[in-house]
């Protein structure tokens, strides 16, 4: 039986930090030990069972305040680099990229990636369309080294302007910075533009990809993040906002597996879990007041995907470029996670219906919940 309130107690402390965390942050220094001065969210205002809170909250966005300080951090970091790196004749600009993008991070201190793009040199595809003004560009370099240049050039930057924090070089795709004076951990992504057809057709940027820079195999992996938010953004509106609150329900599940598990399922990344909710499509169709009823499609969802492996393989992220279960490693993740869904939802039912002695699935599922 899952103890919801130690659950609650969890969650909290993911979306604002603890008591004391929370209140150094605000400069109430002297009673940080004393207090609580965390404000209390809508979650934990229902007038309902904890088992009840816990699938609302974790369903919940974290406060706008604290989502837009990351984007805030992420875009001042960035905008200094691309200083420093003017300085050296490499110029560049600024994309947000990832979760914090989408608003489906699960923590108030979340990683905000950010993704640094060659802009005065692009990729594009060939033959160029006629309806296109492309000019050759100045510099002969082949792209791979010339984003190779930003990668290095950030690296140093970014170690002698922020010595107080710890900069990470370690990672091929990414630069993590944390600590120091920064108020959240940023990831800088050295990439550049490739401009497709469907991007010389529409002009759009969601058209548009990007390519990634991997420092250890010096080769590019070619992404499609804007066409990635754009599709996640729009069928969560379609489903009026339940896509998005699945997707931070896994998210929070995971995170409160114990050690072992979490382990197996994070191969599940935060792209799989979202592809995952995205071609729930029709299931996401659910009142708001019916949370528990979101909870049992997903359920529902997961199973028949782990028991039908040509479904499975035939999925695809909403950007169409890979396909979510592409190694065991994923199916293994899947497993877990269905099974700690399946868990949550038995554990709420026990916990509002205890004394039933047959499980009536309809008791659970439309049970009217006011948010």
């Amino acid at each position: 039986m899952i103890n919801f309130s130690d659950r609650l107690k969890k969650l909290k402390e993911r979306r604002q930090g603890t008591a004391q965390r929370y209140a150094l942050d605000q400069g109430y220094t002297a009673l940080s030990a004393a207090y609580d001065y965390r404000p209390q969210e809508s979650y934990e205002k229902v007038k309902d069972s904890d088992a009840i809170k816990y699938v609302i909250g974790a369903m919940a966005p974290v406060s706008a305040k604290s989502t837009q300080v990351s984007i805030d951090e992420g875009e001042r970091v960035a905008n200094t680099l691309v200083g420093m790196l003017e300085k050296d004749r490499i110029n560049t600009e600024f994309k947000l990229q990832g979760s914090v993008a989408l608003d489906i991070h699960i923590e108030g201190h979340s990683d905000v990636d950010m993704l640094i793009l060659k802009n005065d040199v692009i990729l594009v595809q060939l033959p160029v369309l006629p309806s296109t003004n492309y000019t050759d560009a100045p510099d002969k370099r082949p792209m791979l080294d010339q984003v190779k240049e930003i990668r290095l050039a950030s690296e140093v930057k970014l170690t002698s302007r922020y010595y107080q924090a710890t900069v990470d070089c370690s990672n091929k795709k990414s630069i993590s910075m944390s600590g120091g004076s920064l108020a959240r951990k940023i990831d800088i992504v050295p990439s550049c533009w490739h401009d497709s057809h469907d991007y010389q057709r529409s002009g759009q940027q969601h058209d548009r990809c990007v390519r990634i820079y991997d420092k250890e195999k010096h080769e590019f992996i070619e992404n499609k993040p804007f066409l990635h938010i754009k599709k996640v953004d729009d069928k969560d509106f379609t489903y009026g906002g339940n896509l998005k609150k699945v997707v931070r329900l896994m998210k929070n599940i995971v995170a409160d597996m114990p050690d072992y598990k979490k382990k197996v399922a994070k191969k599940l990344t935060s792209f799989d879990l979202t592809s995952i909710a995205y071609h729930m499509d029709a299931q996401l169709t659910c009142p708001e007041y019916f949370p528990l009823l979101l909870l049992h499609r997903l359920d529902l969802w997961l199973q028949k995907l782990k028991d039908d492996k040509t479904l499975r393989d035939s999925l695809k992220s909403p950007d169409e470029v890979q396909s979510i279960f592409n190694n065991v490693e994923k199916d293994d993740a899947l497993e877990i996670l269905s099974k700690e869904v399946s868990d949550l939802a038995a554990s709420v039912y026990r916990d509002l219906y205890p004394y039933d002695r047959e499980k009536d699935i309809r008791k659970l599922v439309y049970k009217f919940i006011y948010v």
